[in-house]
């Protein structure tokens, strides 16, 4: 009888083992990529429908009129893209491309500055166009964004040689849930990550490349794409195209004088794309402080940050300075796994790649110390600084968010591990892929969970927008004092508010002299002088914020006049008689 269990237990083990290797040689087998990425694109748009509803899919839910994301001063940025768009699509064709009359008028603003996705915003005037309808396409951008991400990530972990389903798999999950791309809504333009992992297929496709006309042609494309999403993306991008060229030519495939022409080529290009978009068109200072604040925490990687697995790190952020938000690159706690399981060899691998791709290497290690900045932080310790010339911190002014900048190190780190643990551990490196996917979902729970409440309902906004939103229309134009760059406080209760009508004076295709946009200044001492009194005729209708310097006539003339409306937080008045009862609903405020 014992003998019996005994060959019953050794033969169920050895059909178990069996049964695994065979399921093991099942998700390690090689796969056609294009399989591949079919099956991620599946996932990634069943994942979009759970996420998102479908009002906000499509640009008509409640979320897009008071808007708010995950990232700091996500009210702003988001309804300064809406706004952009929203002009930018009912507007006639200007030079340059992207400038629009009404935002910031009577000069108008340059939509590259308010973030609005010039691809985006060139598909909403052709649809206008096409069909006399206005669309928000931003929920589907989203959307895409996800997508894409997913993809290209996959992709590229099978351009490194891993093209099987427990490698798809786990670089799907990561694609959608890297917690920098989560955490990172409420810069919509900037949740384009997919194009760093797309510039690194870029690479591995073409560090060899001896056709001149096949880099400039495909490295044009990529510049380009990225140029019209985000400032930022673009020399993350391009870098990684020039440092392709010049590997391909330290390979020898291409020659000196061939990379110099692609090269010149590339410059002339986007050149003559950076005028033709207006990104010199700024109507302030290129460059801006904020250099070693929103930088890259030396803790950011690793250090479980915003973690559905500790529950003690669910609100927790590595943050020295109170901007390394910017910096934030956790990379997950299933990519976590695979890197130190396979650490020996991707420690072998980093002795024989950085003599084969120092090009890469030294443009990775030059994002990473720019990323950190010259001020390095380990958690809250200060552990460096070095005083740099004020030249040198002007034109790093440039992009004063250099934490970001760690992101191509990032999704670099992520396919490496991800493309590991199979040739390290055999077929049976698949069940620690198929581990890691499940720990990956589960540390990023509270970034989706923030992600899905935030799109689903909206916080309650500070005026009546419904009101606005029927008022506006009946006027030519409104005007905002002091307008959002005049505020003194330029976070609070008067600065959202003025954010708020300058989405509602867009969405109504109003004119509003206010505009908030980044590299933007205003004349505010001029703005100061400004009798604000109505004038009959005008068809304006205007807002006193208390910080304007003649709020308290306003507000006195509130009291004895129909014209003017007074409530805590602002006036409103109207040039058109007989508003009194609008200009009262318009009033309405919750400051208390």
């Amino acid at each position: 009888m014992t003998v019996n269990v005994a060959k019953g237990i050794t033969c169920l083990r050895q059909n178990s083992t069996a049964a695994l290797d065979k399921v093991c040689k099942l998700l390690a087998e090689d796969r056609p990529q294009m399989l591949l990425l079919a099956a991620s694109l599946i996932a990634a748009f069943i994942f979009c429908l759970i996420e998102f509803d479908t009002g906000f899919l499509l640009g008509t839910s409640a979320f897009w009129i008071n808007p708010r994301g995950l990232v700091g001063r996500s009210l702003y940025d988001i309804s300064a893209a809406l706004s952009g768009y929203a002009y930018f699509q009912r507007d006639s064709w200007q030079w340059p491309l992207f400038h629009v009359a009404k935002l910031g008028a009577p000069a108008g603003m340059n939509i590259i500055f308010t973030d609005s996705i010039p691809w985006v915003v060139l598909a909403g005037r052709l649809v206008f166009r096409l069909t006399g309808e206005t669309v928000n396409l931003y929920g589907l951008w989203t959307a895409f964004c996800f997508m894409a991400s997913a993809a290209t990530l996959t992709s590229l972990v099978a351009n490194l040689g891993q093209r099987n389903l427990a490698a798809a798999a786990m670089a799907t999950t990561a694609g959608l849930c890297m917690p920098a791309l989560l955490a990172r809504w409420g810069h919509m333009s900037m949740m384009a990550q997919f194009e760093i992992p797309l510039a690194l297929i870029f690479y591995l496709r073409n560090n060899r490349c001896d056709r001149p006309w096949r880099l400039f042609v495909k490295g044009a494309g990529l510049m380009w794409l990225a140029l019209w999403t985000h400032t930022y993306l673009f020399p993350m991008v391009g870098a990684i195209v020039l440092v392709t060229i010049g590997q391909s030519c330290s390979n020898r495939a291409l020659n000196g004088k061939a990379a110099l022409t692609v090269s010149a080529g590339l410059a002339a290009t986007m050149g003559a794309l950076i005028a033709l978009s207006g990104y010199l068109q700024s109507r302030g200072a290129l460059e801006a402080g904020g250099v070693g604040i929103f930088s890259m925490n030396l803790l950011s990687p690793f250090y479980p940050q915003r973690s559905g697995l500790i529950a003690s790190l669910r609100n927790v952020m590595a943050d020295g300075t109170g901007g390394q938000y910017e910096g934030f690159s956790y990379l997950g706690a299933g990519l976590l796994v695979l890197l130190i399981m396979t650490l020996p060899q991707q420690a072998r691998a980093l002795g024989s790649r950085i003599p084969r791709h120092p090009w890469i290497t030294a443009l990775f290690l030059g994002f990473t110390i720019f990323a950190l900045s010259n001020t390095v932080y380990l958690g809250p310790v200060q552990l460096l600084h070095i005083q740099m010339p004020g030249p040198v911190m002007q034109f790093a002014g440039i992009f004063r968010s250099t934490g970001r900048f760690f992101w191509p190190v990032m999704y670099c780190l992520a396919a490496l591990t991800i493309a590991a643990p199979i040739p390290l551990y055999g077929c049976r490196g698949a069940l620690l892929l198929c581990l890691a996917i499940p720990l990956q979902w589960i540390d990023t729970t509270p970034l989706r969970q923030a992600l899905a409440t935030i799109t689903h309902a909206p916080e309650k906004p500070h005026i009546d927008l419904a009101a606005w939103q029927a008022a506006i229309p009946q006027y030519e134009s409104v005007r905002v004092l002091p307008q959002w760059f005049c505020l003194r406080r330029q976070i609070g209760w008067n600065d959202e508010v003025t954010v708020q009508l300058q989405l509602l004076a867009a969405l109504a295709d109003r004119p509003i002299n206010s505009v908030y946009a980044s590299r933007y200044t205003a004349d505010c001492a001029a703005e100061r002088r400004i009798d604000g009194m109505p004038q009959p005729g005008a068809r304006q209708l205007s807002v006193f914020l208390d910080e304007y310097p003649g709020y308290a006539r306003m507000r006195q003339l509130a009291a004895t006049s129909s014209v003017c409306r007074a409530s805590a937080g602002l006036v409103v008045c109207s040039d058109i008689p007989g508003k009194g009862q609008v200009l009262a609903a318009l009033a309405w405020t919750d400051r208390r």
